[in-house]
């Protein structure tokens, strides 16, 4: 390797982001385990000590190594951007290995030939921001981003909160503004990204198809992830709530209604996921046995909205499509996948296996 020192920065964020996922993929397959262990019909004195060294030895295990890989993720980063800065000779702020066409705060576009669109005015004065319905996810596979920032932004609504949240966490830039300063968070600790007052075309918008806060959001995100769009394709909504309030977020297999319902009376955000496919290259395929409606989105996060009784006395639990109320079709399959679901636990159970919550208080 004569005359090459250093590293390739592209490579070593790619991979970086390869174990990223397989640490996600750690982490799905011990909720996985762990719930196929806990409810297997089988009891006495050897089922229980097979629980009991599966919760003392084996499941810390996974997590310890899905946390590894996730440590070893944020170094392999660390380093491309020491490499990046050296490389450059860049004394300013950290440009992720972007050229001059793409400046920080401007992520690229999905399409070249579409420019992005303008987000003009004060977005903070969203008369419909809180409310998870008025998501319309766009072109980007981001709804674990969008149904835990609409999860967090529900609750904050309920409590009369978001208006004073997003005074606290957007700064406009300009008036009217040209970009937005958003208080994002890394490890707990607030990160101030700055971008543009743009969105990208096939971004994610409002119901009414115009750009909103959300917008601005979901831009900062991606800067903040790797300065492209393509970052923030694919992920957990447990990320996304600590990337909004800094808090720590839990991501549990599947829970019971009840369950749920206590977490929403204790003020928590709450989005489920159903049931996770991947392929050998952790690309998304879709397998429709894997859900049981054919009027759910596989691979998918929503927002919960409530979990009440019904008209027949059934307990169910309301969930929002970050597709939007009208929901939409996927590639190649004529169901349409519903804006709004009402499901039983029976239902709830047979198509969904994960749960993410934070404690916005």
């Amino acid at each position: 390797m004569t005359g090459f020192y250093g590293a390739d920065i592209a490579q070593l964020r790619a991979l970086a982001k390869t174990m990223s996922r397989h640490s996600e993929r750690m982490t799905s397959l011990s909720m996985e385990l762990g719930n196929l262990i806990n409810n297997a019909p089988w009891d006495g004195r050897d089922a229980v000590m097979f629980r009991a060294s599966w919760d003392s030895q084996h499941r810390p295990m996974l997590k310890k190594i899905s946390s590894e890989l996730q440590n070893q993720a944020k170094e392999l980063i660390r380093n491309a951007d020491q490499q990046d800065k050296s490389s450059s000779g860049s004394t300013g702020s950290d440009r992720s290995g972007r050229g001059d066409s793409n400046p920080p705060g401007d992520p690229g576009p999905l399409d070249p030939d579409k420019p992005d669109v303008d987000v003009p005015g004060d977005v903070r004065e969203d008369p419909d921001a809180g409310d998870p319905s008025d998501i319309n996810q766009g072109q980007i596979g981001d709804c674990w981003l969008l149904a835990g920032i609409g999860s967090v932004a529900q609750v904050l609504e309920r409590e009369g909160k978001l208006d004073e949240f997003l005074e606290e966490h957007m700064r406009p830039v300009g008036d009217p503004p040209t970009h937005w300063v958003v208080t994002l968070y890394e490890d707990g600790e607030p990160v101030e990204v700055t971008v543009e007052a743009k969105s990208v075309d096939g971004g994610v918008r409002g119901a009414d198809g115009e750009p909103n806060w959300l917008s601005i959001y979901e831009r900062a995100a991606a800067e903040h992830r790797g300065g492209s769009y393509d970052d923030i394709d694919g992920g957990f909504s447990n990320e996304a709530m600590e990337l909004m309030t800094g808090q720590s977020a839990d991501k549990d297999g599947e829970l019971n209604l009840d369950d749920i319902e206590d977490k929403l009376s204790d003020g928590q955000a709450i989005s489920v996921g159903t049931e996770d496919v991947k392929d050998d290259d952790f690309d998304w395929v879709w397998e429709s046995d894997e859900v049981n409606r054919t009027d759910v989105v596989p691979n998918h996060a929503y927002v919960v909205v409530d979990v009440k009784t019904n008209d027949d006395g059934e307990k169910v639990i309301v969930l929002a499509n970050p597709w939007g109320p009208s929901g939409g079709y996927m590639e190649g399959d004529d169901d349409l996948k519903s804006g709004t679901l009402e499901l039983t636990e029976d239902e709830y159970k047979e198509n969904f296996d994960s749960v993410y919550s934070v404690d916005v208080k």
